[in-house]
């Protein structure tokens, strides 16, 4: 059946073992069973839907396929885009730093729509706090594009981003949105043009476009032009009047030119305002592809350390967060090393084994990991945490109280010492 769906569904670039289980229940209550892709190409995090049981108790076998948002490459020898066509427009959208939340209809094995599902690159149905966040969402233009029965087997590709869902990018002129990122309709994953011109997709707010990368028929070079004029950005405009014999040239002098808004951006405010620019254009072989560039000052932090930073292992964290959210504290005591793991392989592509495998970036990985998971523990203070303790286990004596405490709160290990102090004065009363 896997060898099946590879050649059905994946063009056989997957392999049977890049196709996991999963099993997950819907914002609405109905639960689905099949298969997600693993493998970091075009098709990461693409579903094939095998069974559905709805919240009624109907239960059927489907085959369902989902398209999501494709991995966004660096360019590298494997990774580059056309560039020997006689005319060529390549346009520079900002990296949004948010959230890849991709939506698709349920579809019953009727041919209708049961519901819509939000799901995150990793899993069929997006984590708990992301659904709620998502419902903030004004939905119009979601709903008009799904009632049509042409787009039940569409989907949709977006960044939530926002105070609401900060990362390290702060949009201070946004709770929480959506822009429209990517599309696999009718079969085909759009590139900009059909994004932004075609497919029932002009109602969708889409990323600023910055930069495009032009070369004009019977010319042999590559302009840079800045595109920003009308964005929040337009008050840093930067421009090149050089031309560049290659795109790989075009695409170094965006990265300067990123670089110089930034420090423009950090006078003014205090912090960066890119996180970068992706190109959504043909790989050398035809298929789709989407390319990220990122300022030279972000490469170049990355390239001179001998250890991780903190603010990468902190990008990477919310990632790992903004897929198991929910499902953290079950995860970890089944295994305390899940998300070292996880945070290690996504750091991959831009540091070196060596400083990923430094003992000062585990520690690192560690630390971030335990604050940002007690920063979205409500509040409760350690007096209340210990009362509750001994409320719930009267017999239990302090070193067992202790143990609870780890395994209910092991993001507040640190306060161990103080929670073993006010354990004992409650229990001399």
């Amino acid at each position: 059946m896997r060898e099946k769906f590879c050649e059905k569904y994946f063009d056989n670039k997957v392999k049977p073992k890049h196709l996991m289980e999963f099993r997950e229940k819907t914002p609405r209550g109905n639960t689905i069973e099949g298969l997600v892709c693993r493998k970091p190409n075009e098709y990461l995090g693409s579903l094939i839907i095998t069974h559905i049981t709805e919240k009624s108790g109907k239960s059927y076998d489907t085959e369902q396929f989902v398209h999501a948002f494709p991995k966004i490459h660096y360019w590298d020898d494997k990774h580059r885009l056309k560039e020997d066509e006689d005319s060529i427009v390549y346009c520079c959208g900002e990296k949004l730093d948010g959230t890849c939340l991709i939506l698709y209809s349920l579809n019953d094995d009727f041919g209708q729509s049961i519901e819509i599902v939000p799901k995150t690159r990793s899993k069929a149905v997006a984590d708990e706090h992301i659904v709620e966040m998502y419902k903030l969402i004004d939905k119009k233009a979601i709903e008009k594009f799904f009632s049509d029965q042409v787009h039940l087997n569409d989907s949709l590709m977006f960044e939530l981003y926002g105070i609401l869902n900060r990362h390290e990018i702060a949009y201070m002129d946004t709770y929480i949105d959506i822009k429209l990122i990517g599309a696999y309709v009718d079969d085909i994953f759009l590139d900009y043009i059909g994004i932004k011109y075609y497919y029932d997709l002009e109602d969708f707010s889409k990323p600023d476009i910055l930069f495009s990368i032009e070369k004009y028929a019977c010319e042999n070079s590559f302009l840079v032009k800045w595109q920003g004029h009308k964005t929040r950005l337009k008050n840093y405009e930067v421009s090149s009047e050089d031309s560049f014999p290659t795109l790989y040239d075009a695409i170094q002098e965006i990265k300067l030119l990123m670089e110089q808004i930034n420090n423009e951006y950090i006078k003014n405010n205090g912090r960066r305002a890119i996180e970068g620019v992706v190109i959504n254009g043909k790989h050398v072989n035809n298929s789709q592809m989407y390319l990220k560039i990122k300022p030279s000052d972000i490469e170049k932090e990355a390239k001179r350390l001998d250890t991780v930073p903190r603010r990468f292992i902190l990008k990477e964290v919310h990632k790992y967060f903004d897929e198991f959210g929910s499902k953290v504290q079950d995860i970890y005591r089944a295994d305390e090393t899940h998300y070292i793991k996880y945070v290690k392989l996504q750091l991959q592509e831009e540091f070196t084994f060596e400083q990923i495998e430094d003992p000062r970036t585990r520690r690192r990985i560690k630390s971030v990991f335990m604050d940002v998971w007690d920063s979205k523990i409500p509040p409760v203070s350690l007096q209340n945490i210990c009362e509750e303790l001994v409320l719930k286990n009267p017999d239990a004596s302090i070193s067992e109280l202790m143990r609870i405490f780890a395994a209910e709160y092991p993001s507040k290990k640190k306060q161990s010492r103080f929670v073993y102090n006010i354990l004992s004065k409650i229990l001399k009363k």
